[in-house]
C-alpha cells in the first residue's frame, strides 16, 4: 500500500498492511537540547528519512490572520520581559529571549473584542476573499516582528494551485492534510479566554456572531481550492479543554459550535474530504460526547495527562478516529517504562482500528534523544505487526549519534525565561 492508501484505510477502519509510521514532532527547544545529546547536523537535516516516518503533504499557503494587521507597538521593556501590542491587536507580556522555543512564555493582558460592537469594528480584517490569503506575496516571510519565537507569525508557503504542488495533492502517494483555526480557537484569539467565557453569558449574540463569521470564512476561502485539489484530512484547531473538562459546557458546545460544525462537516464531505478531526489539548471526553459523529470524525492528540484513555474512547464510540495518545511523560525515564506505554497504545490501535499512535503533543525538551529514537524504532516494529510483548528494536538509530554533552535542565530554562539566576 502507498502511504496515502494506508492512511485512508486506517481512517475508514479498513484492513492495512501495517499502521502508518507517525511519531510526533519535536519543538524548537527540543532540537536545541538534542544537539547537545549527539544529534548531528546531517541527521537533523534529513530527520524524516532518518526516522522513516511516513510522508504527508500539506495544503499550502492559507493566511487566516488579520489583514491588515494591527500595528505592533512596544509599551515597555526591562530585563527579559517586554509588554507590547501584537499584530492581532492583543496586548501581552513576553520573555524577549525564549529559552524553550516552541513553548513560549507569555501573558495576555487585553484583547480587541469585548462586545459585539468591537467585533463588528474589526470584522473587515477577516475578509476571506482577500487575495493574499492564498497567493504568496514577495517578502512576506521576511517581515520584522517583536514576536519572540515566531508564534503566530505567517510563513507563507506554496500556492495550492501551483501545478507541481496540485499534482502532489491530487495524485501523489502521500496523504494530504489541511489545518484550519477552529471556531472556539478564533473567538478566543479575538476576545481572550476570560473574555470569551464571560461573553457566553453576558452577550451570547457576540459569540454567535464571531463563530458564524468564522464558519462562513472557512467555507468561503476553501470553496474554490477544495474543488481543485484533493484533501484527505482537515484538522480544526481548537485547544478547548482543561485537564478534566472542556472549556465550554456540553450544552454550550451544542448551542454555539455543534450546528456550525455540522455545516462545516457537510461542506467538507461535499468537497471530497475523507476525515474531519478536531485538535484539542486537554480532556476531550465532552468534545467527543457532544460532537461525534455529527460534527467530526475524531480528535487529536489525546493527551494522557488530561485523563484521556484512547482504548476507552474507541470502545465507547465505534468509528471514532484518534491520533496521538502516547504519553510524553513516560518517555523521560528508562526504556522499559517507555516500552510499556508505547506497547499499550499499539495494542489498542490493533484491537480497535482507526487509531494512529504518536506522542500526545509536541515532543518537549525533557525527552532525551535516545529515548525518542527508541520510540521510533519500537513504533515501526509494532506498527508492522511485531510481537507486542517481546519485540525489542535493534537500536540502529542510536548508533548513528554523537556523544552526549549535556541533558536538558528544566530549572535552568525556567530561570532563563524569567531573567533570574536560579530556578526558584
Amino acid at each position: 500500500m502507498t502511504p496515502r492508501e494506508r492512511y485512508r484505510a486506517v481512517m475508514r477502519g479498513e484492513p492495512v498492511d501495517r499502521l502508518p509510521y507517525s511519531f510526533g514532532g519535536p519543538r524548537q527547544s527540543t532540537w536545541k537540547a538534542w544537539r547537545k545529546q549527539g544529534l548531528t547536523p546531517e541527521v537533523e537535516r534529513n530527520w524524516s528519512a532518518f526516522t522513516g516516518s511516513d510522508p504527508m503533504v500539506g495544503f499550502g499557503k492559507l493566511n487566516t490572520q488579520p489583514i491588515p494587521a494591527y500595528p505592533e507597538r512596544v509599551h515597555w521593556e526591562r530585563d527579559n520581559l517586554r509588554e507590547w501590542t501584537d499584530g492581532w491587536g492583543v496586548r501581552r507580556i513576553d520573555a524577549v529571549n525564549q529559552p524553550t522555543e516552541g513553548f513560549a512564555t507569555r501573558r495576555y493582558l487585553e484583547f480587541p473584542v469585548k462586545c459585539l460592537a468591537d467585533f463588528e469594528a474589526m470584522r473587515h480584517r477577516y475578509d476571506p476573499t482577500t487575495p493574499e490569503r492564498l497567493i504568496p506575496q514577495p517578502g512576506e516571510n521576511q517581515k520584522e516582528t517583536y514576536n519572540p519565537d515566531g508564534y503566530r507569525v505567517l510563513q507563507g508557503g506554496t500556492a495550492y494551485h501551483d501545478p507541481a504542488h496540485a499534482e502532489r495533492l491530487n495524485h501523489g502517494d502521500a496523504p494530504s492534510t489541511l489545518t484550519v483555526p477552529g471556531l472556539y480557537w478564533t473567538a478566543r484569539d479575538w476576545a481572550g479566554f476570560e473574555g470569551l467565557s464571560l461573553l457566553t453569558y453576558t452577550e451570547p449574540a457576540c459569540v454567535h456572531a464571531m463563530m458564524e463569521h468564522w464558519t462562513q470564512f472557512i467555507m468561503t476561502i476553501l470553496d474554490g481550492p477544495l474543488s481543485e485539489v484533493k484533501i484527505d484530512q482537515i484538522i480544526l484547531n481548537e485547544d478547548m479543554a482543561y485537564k478534566h473538562a472542556a472549556m465550554l459546557s456540553p450544552d454550550m458546545i451544542r448551542e454555539f459550535m455543534l450546528p456550525r460544525y455540522q455545516r462545516l462537516c457537510a461542506f467538507f464531505r461535499e468537497q471530497g474530504v475523507d476525515c474531519v478531526l478536531m485538535d484539542t489539548d486537554g480532556h476531550c471526553g465532552q468534545v467527543i460526547e457532544t460532537m461525534f459523529p455529527a460534527g467530526l470524525d475524531g480528535v487529536s492528540p489525546c493527551e494522557i495527562a488530561s485523563h484521556n484513555d484512547p482504548g476507552d474512547y474507541l470502545e465507547r464510540y465505534p468509528g471514532l478516529v484518534l491520533l496521538g495518545g502516547i504519553d510524553k511523560r513516560e518517555l523521560r525515564f528508562d526504556k522499559p517504562q517507555a516500552r510499556a506505554e508505547i506497547a499499550l497504545r499499539y495494542r489498542q490501535a490493533w484491537r480497535h482500528g482507526r487509531y494512529i499512535p504518536s506522542v500526545d503533543h509536541g515532543v518537549p525538551p525533557d525527552v532525551p534523544l535516545r529515548n525518542f529514537l527508541y520510540l521510533v524504532e519500537l513504533s515501526r516494529g509494532l506498527a508492522s505487526g511485531e510481537d507486542l510483548e517481546t519485540y525489542e528494536p535493534p537500536g540502529e538509530l542510536e548508533e548513528q549519534l554523537g556523544p552526549v554533552e549535556e541533558l536538558f535542565d528544566p530549572l535552568a530554562a525556567i530561570a532563563a525565561a524569567y531573567g533570574r539566576g536560579d530556578g526558584g
